[in-house]
């Protein structure tokens, strides 16, 4: 029973992770960072102007993490409300055949789901 479960969830997480656009915010703090960075470093920028649009960045780089832990908050809690209904099962899921199993669904669904859906 706990497989089939198992097999539910990880489905939902991934279909949650494609459709919140989780990468999207990845990349996206990865460039706000990157443009940070360069602007720290650059000597030809005046410090008023560092003052000025450091915090701008930081605030979009705030945001983007808000939302992506909001996005695993949800998945965490699914998997809660999964050991809930189900007792037991959030201990499985933890252990190592449950880790590697649930790794494998993943994996095995993102890449039939791009067979279906090209």
């Amino acid at each position: 029973m706990n497989h089939l479960i198992l097999l539910l969830i990880c489905f939902l997480s991934v279909e949650v992770l494609i459709r919140s656009n989780y990468l999207s915010f990845v990349k996206s703090i990865f460039k706000v960072s990157k443009k940070a960075i360069s602007i720290i470093l650059n000597k030809n920028i005046s410090d008023h102007w560092k003052e000025y649009i450091i915090p701008k960045y930081s605030l979009q780089m705030m945001k983007y993490s808000m939302q992506m832990i909001l996005i695993l908050f949800l998945i965490i809690f699914i998997f809660v409300i999964a050991d809930n209904l189900f007792s037991g099962f959030l201990a499985f899921t933890l252990s190592w055949s449950g880790i590697i199993e649930s790794i494998l669904l993943a994996f095995s669904y993102v890449y039939m789901r791009k067979l279906i859906f090209r």
